[in-house]
């Protein structure tokens, strides 16, 4: 943790320690979030009359007050459920209706505020009344500081995502002297009484209507249409519907619907709609089981709001929605996740090391060192990267040489111009004369300091690399090296799909690793381990990095398990983890849990309508048995294939055209065939395979495949002929 948030986490425990906490009956509490709302939005229409230029802002902070109530709420949800499980864990009974209700609770509030309205983050406990128990609702301080309170004169905050990691504990008072020695009889009738409660005072919470007992908990005007009962009855057959027919019947829907109705977000809906299925005796599929599942429900609901709490905007279609991929985002890597990064910190220490990482293609090698650059940038490094591809092949020492050269500029970048200058210094006492070789090497030498500039014109006018020898290369860039890292200024090399590189290649790795006289190199190398046979170069380097006695650290990686790949379709749903499990265990059963292919595979599931949108219940929908009976194939090639064949002509022709280049496409590339005739449409082409994500931009500024199995299957629809001629 860097030093400036350890301060600004010191800051926030103290500012937390000296905050003024007091308790307030849960029900006072639930009237006062009802009356601030309610003030807030007659204060919007009083200004609306007078200025009407000021009514989007003003809605604008309206919304934002509405959510920060219901994350209030669902915080002190969250307190009410863990103290409902510590009660059961002490043995406290929870046999008493008067327990679980609104007026058994307090909700424990900060004092001291900036402002009237209460903020997001007010809640700092909850207690029971009756039998004492207390529970702190926390966020860590090194977390909280990052969440600061921050308001501008207006009262608008930011904008930022409102997502809390919060900890909860009893309180010391509570810890010894909390058991009243209830009874352990009928503990599933009590569970079932418990969950019905807890329904009962969410409906409460969360509406501020009184939940009456002959669950009804409607207005005598309200009365549901009965085209939406009937539509509501046949999605309850679904298996991913919200409602397995139960022995509420169309009461439960009441109660939904009439949550919906008051404008509280669909999660908290399904979520009291669940714990009254477990009442029923009809097992229905989502109904809760335990008081430990809902306080997980609620917990990811605060953690990350706007994908799992609150509804969608009002007014997409369900034909426009979209799935909440978080392609960022690595999955069940912890462990690598760790060892990686321990092994560049042994580097930082000056001495350099290799990381091998082995899997099949889509199993997140790439992203896993991704995850790293941060890291390397934070103490100074530098990260350097190339990606052989098995068409550029007979250029064997050129992807590492490319890799170096970026070197230069990143070094330009960072440097001050008084480092520069004594770093072109050193360049220049140690290489002498053959500085031009150098500059011939890695053209980009010339942008470290303006005396190097000269050299320009003799690197055109002179000989490439290309005439040079492989041990001069190597040499060459070893010295280099030696004068521009450091174990404060460390380079990781990162080297990508070693299993098309060479010995010619990796002898210049081994060049660099085995040196003792200064260079500080972490590298890596990714490689698809069921594609590198015994006797390949990647075996000759180990060898060699062993003979030389360089740490080397392998690491392979195989599919995400089930439990990992249910909390990725559980966030490209934005639903429980527990309601995703019968679809994400299809989907472990048709890709062996390869991320990249999960991800392709639901996208087929959502083109082919198994997956769908319900804007009636607000979430996705599917039939595990629909999807179980159709014949999808489960090679993500042909899947990608099928893909590819349903863009538009322009779309093909530039995606073949790029899989013949190799990784990357230029600029340049794109501009050139443009211009004749039979190529004319790859401009228009690149637009619609960006958008359609299939191409993105590149740090370097030129055009790459997002995946290595889309470029393959493009590939593979170019005919031969093609091929040829774009070679």
């Amino acid at each position: 943790m860097s030093k400036k948030l350890l301060m600004a986490a010191a800051d926030a425990a103290s500012a937390a320690a000296k905050e003024e906490h007091i308790q307030i009956p849960l029900r006072n509490w639930i009237d006062g979030e009802d009356a601030d709302k309610s003030s807030a939005a007659a204060s919007s229409e009083s200004q609306l009359i007078f200025d009407v230029s000021k009514s989007r802002s003003d809605e604008n902070i309206n919304i934002r007050r509405s959510k920060e109530s219901i994350i209030r709420k669902v915080t002190v949800a969250y307190g009410i459920v863990e103290l409902l499980v510590r009660c059961q864990d002490n043995n406290v009974a929870l046999d008493d209706d008067a327990k679980i209700g609104t007026d058994n609770f307090a909700v424990c509030v900060c004092k001291k505020k900036k402002r009237s309205s209460s903020s997001w983050t007010d809640v700092r406990g909850v207690t029971m009344i009756s039998s004492g128990l207390s529970l702190s609702i926390e966020e860590p301080s090194y977390l909280s500081c990052l969440f600061e309170d921050d308001d501008d004169e207006g009262g608008e905050k930011d904008g930022r995502q409102m997502g809390r990691y919060l900890e909860v504990e009893l309180d010391a008072a509570n810890k010894t002297d909390c058991c009243d020695n209830g009874s352990a009889d009928n503990d599933e009738m009590s569970k079932h009484r418990c969950h019905y409660l807890l329904a009962k005072l969410f409906y409460e919470l969360f509406t501020q209507e009184e939940f009456r007992d002959d669950n009804y908990p409607i207005g005598d005007d309200y009365d549901e249409p009965v085209h939406k009962k009937a539509k509501k009855a046949s999605l309850s057959e679904r298996e991913g519907g919200v409602v397995v027919s139960n022995n509420y019947g169309s009461d439960l829907f009441s109660i939904s619907a009439r949550m919906q109705q008051l404008s509280v977000p669909a999660s908290i809906c399904r979520m009291v709609q669940n714990l009254l299925e477990s009442v029923s005796e009809s097992g229905a599929v989502d109904a809760y089981k335990t008081l430990g599942e809902v306080g997980k429900d609620l917990h990811l609901l605060l953690l990350d709001p706007d994908r799992f709490l609150f509804d969608h905007e009002e007014g997409e279609s369900p034909d426009s929605m979209q799935l909440l991929y978080r392609k960022e985002k690595l999955y069940g890597r912890d462990k690598e996740e760790t060892l990686i990064t321990d092994t560049f910190c042994r580097v930082t220490r000056g001495k350099s090391e290799a990381f091998f990482i082995g899997g099949f293609s889509g199993s997140g090698k790439s992203m896993l060192v991704d995850t790293l650059r941060v890291r390397v940038k934070n103490v100074g490094g530098y990260v350097i990267k190339h990606k052989f591809d098995a068409i550029s092949q007979d250029r064997p020492l050129s992807g590492v040489i490319s890799a170096v050269n970026q070197l230069c500029l990143k070094i330009k970048d960072r440097l001050t111009s008084q480092r520069l200058a004594a770093l072109s210094k050193k360049l220049k006492d140690d290489f002498g004369a053959d500085i031009v070789l150098l500059a011939r090497m890695l053209p980009n030498v010339c942008a470290l300091s303006p005396e190097f500039s000269s050299l320009a014109g003799e690197v055109e006018d002179g000989n490439t690399s290309d005439k040079m020898n492989a041990r001069s290369v190597s040499f060459t860039l070893l010295r280099f090296v030696r004068l521009v890292s450091s174990p404060k200024r460390p380079i990781m090399l990162f080297l990508d799909d070693l299993q098309w590189a060479d010995d010619t290649a990796l002898d210049v790795v081994h060049t660099f690793l085995s040196d003792t006289m200064g260079s500080c190199v972490f590298f890596v190398g990714t490689y698809r381990d069921n594609e590198v046979q015994i006797g390949h170069a990647i075996f000759d380097l180990l060898q060699k990095l062993e003979t030389s006695n360089v740490p080397t650290t392998k690491s392979s990686l195989t599919g995400l398990d089930r439990g990992d790949l249910n909390k990725m379709v559980s966030d490209a749903l934005g639903l429980y983890p527990r309601i995703c499990k019968s679809l994400s265990d299809i989907v472990f059963q048709k890709t062996k849990g390869n991320p990249f292919f999960v991800l392709e595979f639901i996208q087929s599931l959502q083109s082919r309508g198994l997956l769908q949108y319900d804007s009636c219940q607000k979430r996705w929908v599917w039939s595990a048995d629909t999807i179980r009976a159709e014949e999808i194939t489960d090679n993500v090639l042909h899947l990608l294939s099928t893909k590819l064949n349903q863009l538009s002509n322009e779309i093909q022709l530039l995606l073949k055209v790029m899989a013949c280049f190799g990784t990357c496409t230029n600029e340049s590339v794109i501009g050139y065939l443009s211009e004749s005739p039979e190529y004319a449409g790859v401009r228009n082409g690149l637009e619609g395979a960006i958008s359609e994500g299939f191409v993105e931009l590149n740090a370097e500024g030129s055009f790459k495949f997002v995946h290595d199995k889309v470029r393959e299957a493009a590939y593979n629809l170019t005919p031969d002929r093609d091929k040829k001629q774009l070679h």
